[in-house]
């Protein structure tokens, strides 16, 4: 583990067998507003609702959100990457992230990620969460990760409990999703658990069983990195899971 920040290029590129993560660009603005427009209904009951007036999908919006996606990346206290397909053209399909960041004797981050409903139950989230737990236990020398879910939002938890997340507790009216109050259940992982988890998990990809867990449609779960950031911002970025 690591008590100060690990540098970490903004050039930077997690490959997984089908998914490719890196860190959002200005040119990615046109293509990510397509995404989020077309994802407008299948993101809308599980994130945070903009204030008034506000266009989580327009240019100047996102332009602001990725410019405060990079400076936080710089200064290591979060760490948000689009997700591409590892096909002709790469396509961006999603988005997850590491945020609120805290080095020091807590180590830790929260983990959020949500993925275009065209792309939903083929295992390319489970792909692109392992590559980020990898990411954050052996790059950034983090110890624990946490994570918050909706109950509902069935096939989010057991992507995370599948890589080892324990359920640690239960959070009345957590975060306004939607325009009202939902409770969520809390996850964590530690660097202990996430090894024998790694190992099971690849183990198991060797011998044909990688993608089992997604046969149900991950949906975005949560907002675990919503408490972190600002309303528009969540509602653009919004956490967890359509996966």
């Amino acid at each position: 583990m690591s008590e100060e920040l690990v540098p970490v290029s903004l050039d930077v590129r997690l490959d997984a067998k089908r998914v490719v993560l890196r860190a959002p660009r200005a040119t990615d603005i046109a293509e990510l507003r397509g995404l989020l427009i077309r994802n407008a209904e299948h993101l809308r009951p599980w994130s945070p609702s903009p204030p008034p007036g506000a266009n989580p999908a327009g240019f100047t919006e996102l332009g602001r959100s990725i410019a405060r996606h990079r400076r936080d990346w710089k200064a290591g206290s979060g760490y948000v990457f689009v997700m591409q397909l590892r096909v002709q053209r790469e396509p961006l399909v999603g988005r997850i992230a590491l945020t609120s960041v805290t080095r020091g004797p807590f180590q830790s981050a929260q983990l959020g990620y949500w993925m275009d409903a065209g792309h939903v139950r083929r295992g390319l989230m489970s792909e692109a969460v392992d590559a980020t737990l990898g990411f954050a236990f052996d790059r950034l020398g983090l110890h624990r990760l946490q994570a918050a879910v909706m109950p509902t939002n069935h096939a989010s938890r057991s992507i995370l409990q599948k890589r080892g997340f324990r359920e640690e507790g239960y959070a009345e009216r957590y975060l306004r999703i939607a325009g009202k109050w939902e409770d969520h259940v809390l996850y964590g992982l530690t660097l202990e658990e996430w090894r024998p988890s790694w190992r099971a998990t690849h183990e198991a990809s060797d011998h044909g069983g990688a993608l089992a867990e997604e046969k149900a449609e991950p949906r975005p779960t949560a907002l675990a990195d919503a408490a972190g950031a600002g309303a528009t911002d969540s509602a653009i970025w919004t956490m967890h899971r359509s996966c």
